[in-house]
Protein backbone atom coordinates (compact mmCIF):
# COMPACT_ATOMS: atom_id res chain seq x y z
CA UNK A 1 0.00 0.00 0.00
CA UNK A 2 0.76 3.63 -0.66
CA UNK A 3 0.17 6.57 -0.43
CA UNK A 4 0.33 7.95 -4.34
CA UNK A 5 -3.26 6.51 -4.28
CA UNK A 6 -4.77 8.96 -2.00
CA UNK A 7 -4.77 13.05 -2.67
CA UNK A 8 -1.46 14.88 -2.18
CA UNK A 9 -0.80 15.15 1.83
CA UNK A 10 0.41 18.69 2.89
CA UNK A 11 4.16 18.83 2.09
CA UNK A 12 6.31 18.62 5.79
CA UNK A 13 9.86 18.13 6.44
CA UNK A 14 9.24 15.03 8.64
CA UNK A 15 6.65 12.85 6.82
CA UNK A 16 3.94 12.16 9.38
CA UNK A 17 1.32 9.46 9.95
CA UNK A 18 -1.99 9.78 11.86
CA UNK A 19 -3.62 7.67 14.00
CA UNK A 20 -7.26 8.76 14.21
CA UNK A 21 -10.37 7.46 15.78
CA UNK A 22 -12.66 7.86 19.01
CA UNK A 23 -11.89 7.24 22.36
CA UNK A 24 -11.06 3.46 23.91
CA UNK A 25 -10.43 2.69 19.69
CA UNK A 26 -7.40 1.26 19.93
CA UNK A 27 -4.93 4.61 18.68
CA UNK A 28 -2.68 4.03 21.31
CA UNK A 29 -1.59 0.26 21.48
CA UNK A 30 -1.65 0.72 17.43
CA UNK A 31 0.78 3.35 17.89
CA UNK A 32 3.06 2.06 20.25
CA UNK A 33 3.42 -1.19 18.10
CA UNK A 34 4.29 0.63 14.98
CA UNK A 35 6.85 3.45 16.76
CA UNK A 36 8.58 -0.08 18.13
CA UNK A 37 8.38 -1.86 14.78
CA UNK A 38 9.78 1.61 13.08
CA UNK A 39 12.53 1.85 15.94
CA UNK A 40 13.34 -1.88 15.90
CA UNK A 41 14.44 -1.05 12.04
CA UNK A 42 16.76 1.99 13.15
CA UNK A 43 14.35 4.86 12.54
CA UNK A 44 13.81 7.69 14.68
CA UNK A 45 10.23 8.06 15.15
CA UNK A 46 8.97 11.11 17.06
CA UNK A 47 5.20 11.10 18.67
CA UNK A 48 2.60 13.50 19.22
CA UNK A 49 -0.86 13.06 20.81
CA UNK A 50 -3.64 15.42 20.84
CA UNK A 51 -5.66 15.38 24.14
CA UNK A 52 -8.85 16.07 23.81
CA UNK A 53 -9.09 16.79 28.01
CA UNK A 54 -7.02 19.37 29.96
CA UNK A 55 -4.56 17.96 31.48
CA UNK A 56 -1.60 19.60 33.64
CA UNK A 57 1.46 20.60 32.78
CA UNK A 58 3.27 19.43 35.66
CA UNK A 59 2.92 17.78 39.11
CA UNK A 60 1.64 20.19 41.89
CA UNK A 61 4.70 21.23 43.67
CA UNK A 62 7.43 20.91 41.63
CA UNK A 63 9.73 23.51 40.60
CA UNK A 64 8.62 23.87 36.94
CA UNK A 65 4.97 23.92 37.80
CA UNK A 66 5.47 26.61 40.10
CA UNK A 67 7.21 28.65 37.30
CA UNK A 68 4.27 28.26 35.46
CA UNK A 69 1.92 29.32 37.87
CA UNK A 70 3.50 32.45 38.56
CA UNK A 71 3.29 33.37 34.61
CA UNK A 72 6.11 31.92 33.23
CA UNK A 73 4.09 30.70 29.37
CA UNK A 74 6.60 28.32 28.28
CA UNK A 75 9.30 26.25 31.16
CA UNK A 76 11.97 23.69 29.66
CA UNK A 77 13.34 20.68 32.28
CA UNK A 78 15.80 19.00 31.80
CA UNK A 79 18.23 16.85 33.22
CA UNK A 80 21.40 14.50 31.69
CA UNK A 81 18.68 11.73 30.19
CA UNK A 82 15.58 13.59 29.76
CA UNK A 83 13.99 17.16 28.41
CA UNK A 84 10.08 18.31 28.84
CA UNK A 85 8.94 21.41 27.30
CA UNK A 86 5.47 22.87 29.03
CA UNK A 87 3.59 25.58 27.29
CA UNK A 88 0.90 27.31 28.63
CA UNK A 89 -0.71 27.40 24.93
CA UNK A 90 -2.24 24.92 22.00
CA UNK A 91 0.37 23.69 19.87
CA UNK A 92 -0.94 22.69 16.20
CA UNK A 93 0.66 19.28 14.63
CA UNK A 94 2.35 21.82 12.20
CA UNK A 95 4.27 23.37 14.43
CA UNK A 96 5.53 20.32 16.32
CA UNK A 97 6.45 18.95 12.47
CA UNK A 98 8.74 21.90 12.73
CA UNK A 99 10.01 21.52 15.75
CA UNK A 100 11.16 17.70 15.26
CA UNK A 101 12.87 18.59 12.02
CA UNK A 102 16.38 16.90 12.19
CA UNK A 103 15.70 15.01 15.21
CA UNK A 104 13.37 12.22 13.75
CA UNK A 105 12.87 10.72 10.49
CA UNK A 106 9.18 9.81 10.72
CA UNK A 107 6.66 11.49 13.05
CA UNK A 108 3.79 9.77 14.03
CA UNK A 109 0.82 11.92 15.70
CA UNK A 110 -2.32 10.33 17.31
CA UNK A 111 -5.37 12.43 16.88
CA UNK A 112 -5.36 15.80 15.55
CA UNK A 113 -8.43 14.75 12.67
CA UNK A 114 -8.29 17.97 11.13
CA UNK A 115 -4.81 17.73 9.93
CA UNK A 116 -4.11 16.96 6.25
CA UNK A 117 -1.59 14.30 6.39
CA UNK A 118 -1.91 10.82 5.94
CA UNK A 119 -4.15 8.54 8.05
CA UNK A 120 -5.18 5.20 9.97
CA UNK A 121 -8.18 5.39 11.22
CA UNK A 122 -9.60 2.97 14.04
CA UNK A 123 -13.45 2.61 13.97
CA UNK A 124 -15.60 0.06 15.77
CA UNK A 125 -18.83 0.34 13.67
CA UNK A 126 -20.05 1.87 10.66
CA UNK A 127 -21.47 4.70 12.42
CA UNK A 128 -18.42 5.37 13.49
CA UNK A 129 -16.88 5.02 9.85
CA UNK A 130 -19.24 7.86 8.68
CA UNK A 131 -18.58 10.25 11.30
CA UNK A 132 -14.81 10.28 11.21
CA UNK A 133 -14.85 10.29 7.37
CA UNK A 134 -16.76 14.11 7.51
CA UNK A 135 -14.23 15.10 10.20
CA UNK A 136 -10.93 14.02 8.44
CA UNK A 137 -9.62 13.83 5.38
CA UNK A 138 -6.72 11.96 4.06
CA UNK A 139 -7.53 8.18 5.65
CA UNK A 140 -5.45 5.71 3.82
CA UNK A 141 -6.05 2.61 5.66
CA UNK A 142 -9.69 1.38 7.81
CA UNK A 143 -9.07 -0.47 10.78
CA UNK A 144 -12.16 -1.97 12.11
CA UNK A 145 -13.35 -4.50 15.13
CA UNK A 146 -16.71 -5.03 13.46
CA UNK A 147 -16.79 -7.79 10.75
CA UNK A 148 -19.75 -6.44 8.22
CA UNK A 149 -19.72 -6.16 4.97
CA UNK A 150 -21.37 -2.74 5.13
CA UNK A 151 -18.30 -1.45 6.23
CA UNK A 152 -16.57 -2.14 3.01
CA UNK A 153 -19.38 -0.64 1.33
CA UNK A 154 -19.15 2.23 3.51
CA UNK A 155 -15.62 3.01 3.03
CA UNK A 156 -16.34 3.18 -0.70
CA UNK A 157 -18.89 5.57 -0.53
CA UNK A 158 -16.96 7.34 2.12
CA UNK A 159 -13.95 7.72 0.14
CA UNK A 160 -12.65 8.33 -3.09
CA UNK A 161 -10.28 6.02 -3.86
CA UNK A 162 -11.43 2.37 -2.29
CA UNK A 163 -9.35 2.72 1.15
CA UNK A 164 -8.60 -0.75 2.36
CA UNK A 165 -10.93 -1.91 5.50
CA UNK A 166 -8.73 -4.63 7.88
CA UNK A 167 -10.47 -6.49 10.79
CA UNK A 168 -8.94 -5.51 13.95
CA UNK A 169 -8.42 -8.91 14.85
CA UNK A 170 -6.18 -9.84 11.71
CA UNK A 171 -3.30 -8.45 14.32
CA UNK A 172 -0.25 -9.81 11.80
CA UNK A 173 -1.95 -7.74 8.42
CA UNK A 174 -2.62 -4.79 10.14
CA UNK A 175 0.88 -4.71 11.31
CA UNK A 176 2.52 -5.56 7.95
CA UNK A 177 0.12 -3.02 6.37
CA UNK A 178 0.64 -0.31 8.80
CA UNK A 179 4.67 -0.56 8.77
CA UNK A 180 4.53 -0.73 4.89
CA UNK A 181 2.48 2.89 4.85
CA UNK A 182 4.90 4.39 7.53
CA UNK A 183 7.48 3.00 5.60
CA UNK A 184 6.53 4.34 2.15
CA UNK A 185 6.14 7.69 3.22
CA UNK A 186 10.06 7.76 4.41
CA UNK A 187 10.67 6.30 0.65
CA UNK A 188 8.42 9.23 -0.73
CA UNK A 189 11.41 11.18 0.63
CA UNK A 190 14.12 9.93 -1.30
Amino acid sequence: MTIESHHAAVQAPVPVLQIVGYKNSGKTTLACRLIRALSAQGIRVGSAKHDAHHFQLDDPGTDSSKHLLHGAVETVLTSSEATRIMRKSETSLEEIVQSMYGKVDLLIAEGFKSADYPKIALVRNIDEMITLRNQATNICLWLSCEEDANMYGAASSVSEHNTPVLLLRDQALIDQEVLSLALSLLQHLQ
